[in-house]
């Protein structure tokens, strides 16, 4: 229902009035609260939309990790100018640091959590922590299994949904099918 606030009062505003909106943003911030719901059981951003200190810095490694991963780097097809390239090493050493940093953070407080209530709450971040001594999983190793989750399920996600409404828009008896479906 927050999202549907967000959309009606952005409608609603004289100086948004006979302009579009981009479903995308509301959507991505939705995907947002779910995937780190499920992946770290905590919400960083309110039913206002408000995204607190640590969700600015997650929604900030996100958004540089993907600015990183879009870059093309004739170093990874042209391995020998490797040496020509090294801003880009440290850009990405930077991102990981701070990626790593946070998550560890997030890690710490699950196992001090488990380890004072000694309730084991299963989100992903506690399942995984659970497995760690099991299996042998690295710290690394789990902050990367944390973040794999956590990229994959917002964009895809959000793509889909906004995709899906899209069609629905472009297909009036399958919207109301659809709508008749929600409603039994």
């Amino acid at each position: 229902t927050a999202m549907v606030d967000s959309i009606f009062k952005d409608c609603t505003k004289p100086e948004n009035k006979g302009k579009s909106l981009l479903m995308r943003n509301y959507l991505g911030s939705v995907a947002f609260n779910n995937i780190t719901r499920l992946t770290f059981g905590k919400r960083f951003m309110n039913s206002e939309g408000v995204v607190d200190e640590q969700g600015q810095e997650f929604k900030g490694i996100v958004s540089n990790g993907i600015k990183i991963g879009a870059k093309l780097s004739v170093a990874d097809h042209i391995p020998w100018l490797r040496w020509m390239f090294v801003g880009e090493n440290e850009d990405l050493d930077k991102h990981n640091a701070r990626r790593d940093k946070l998550t560890r953070m997030i890690m710490e407080e699950h196992t001090l959590a488990r380890q004072k209530s000694g309730n084991t709450k299963q989100h992903f971040v506690d399942a995984l922590l659970t497995l760690q001594k099991q299996y042998e999983l690295s710290d690394d190793t789990v902050i990367g299994l944390l973040w794999d989750m956590i990229t994959a399920g917002m964009d895809t996600t959000t793509i889909s949904v906004e995709w899906a409404m899209a069609e629905l828009v472009k297909n009036p008896r399958v919207q109301q099918k659809a709508q008749e479906e929600l409603d039994l």
